[in-house]
């Protein structure tokens, strides 16, 4: 059977389980009594059975509280993090966004972390210099290209990174909260690169606690709940739900 064309990620009965604060069996923590050997009960489910696919050429949301599950299903869907049962598919080259500024090195420049953020996604050197003037003017931070990523404010880092992973050749875009660090002008701007993305057949999975942004740029979305889906569907409903259901049973 071949891949279906229409989607750009599939996540079929996917779990993650961590176990907290476990030590080695033998270990001198456990040797002096201070800790009985695990017995199940220190280990915590931070996402159960979920399961949803997204359509190629969609903002899609998935909103939850904090501590939901909602950054640990973006960091399997990256490939950064292993699921514990589950699976996920997904169709076209991921950038991701899950954090302003990671996956930068320190030490380089910004303009040398275009390169290396482009090699990283797989572009040859060529591709990388076709779009590297479009993201420079994105990020607009005149006068510190050329200085080391370790002195720039959050802001900067910011800028930067969402004009990388903007621009470079993804077809699946990931994006985590990172959008609220920014002024009004240019959290406008990322919205209007978004939709931009989106007209070009793009997808693009999107976390945040604006639910005026969802309503605006999001097709689509599921509510995650203490690690498991309870609502899924059309934008407004979905933010109704939570609101309604989540927010105002807090």
């Amino acid at each position: 059977m071949s891949d279906p064309p229409e989607l750009a990620v599939s996540v079929s009965g996917l779990g993650k389980q961590y176990h907290i604060g476990r030590a080695r069996a033998g270990s001198l923590y456990d040797r002096i009594g201070r800790r009985r050997p695990g017995n199940g009960a220190d280990t915590i489910w931070a996402l159960r059975d979920v399961t949803f696919d997204v359509p190629r050429g969609q903002v899609f949301a998935v909103l939850g509280r904090n501590g939901s599950g909602k950054t640990t299903l973006m960091k399997i869907i990256a490939g950064v993090t292993a699921p514990t049962e589950g699976e996920v598919r997904t169709w076209g080259r991921i950038a991701t966004l899950l954090q302003a500024g990671a996956g930068f090195h320190p030490e380089l420049t910004g303009r040398d972390n275009i390169g290396l953020s482009g090699t990283i996604l797989g572009m040859s050197r060529a591709e990388v210099d076709a779009v590297a003037d479009q993201i420079i003017d994105f990020a607009d931070i005149p006068g510190f290209l050329d200085t080391p990523v370790k002195h720039y404010s959050t802001g900067m880092h910011m800028r930067l990174a969402f004009s990388v992973s903007a621009h470079m050749d993804a077809d699946i875009m990931l994006i985590d909260e990172v959008l609220q660090v920014g002024d009004a002008a240019f959290q406008k701007k990322c919205q209007q690169r978004i939709r931009e993305l989106v007209s070009q057949g793009r997808t693009v999975l999107f976390i945040s606690h604006s639910m005026a942004s969802v309503r605006q740029l999001c097709d689509s979305a599921i509510v995650l709940n203490r690690g498991q889906v309870v609502f899924g569907g059309e934008t407004d409903a979905a933010v109704d739900f939570y609101e309604k259901e989540i927010l105002g049973a807090a």
